[in-house]
């Protein structure tokens, strides 16, 4: 369903994405779920995570913070 970001090109993209999101919230497309604080992907830790109720694939955005652009991508599950 969902394609991952390795960095969001400009804060607007960012904030187009974050307000794409909170729409899928909204529809009950994707429900925001509890951050596990002990998940450390690639040792990026936190951000805000969703989760498909229709697939159960568990995503993670996290907020740019230069120079770190920012990503959008899928929880490894495995690692939790």
């Amino acid at each position: 369903m969902w394609e991952e970001i390795h960095g969001f090109i400009s804060p607007s993209e960012y904030k187009r994405f974050l307000q794409f999101i909170h729409d899928q919230v909204v529809l009950g497309r994707v429900v925001e779920i509890v951050v596990d604080p002990d998940y450390c992907e690639g040792m990026i830790c936190g951000g805000r995570w969703f989760q498909d109720p229709s697939s159960g694939e568990v995503w993670r955005l996290i907020e740019p913070d230069f120079p770190f652009k920012g990503l959008w991508e899928r929880v490894n599950c495995s690692d939790l």
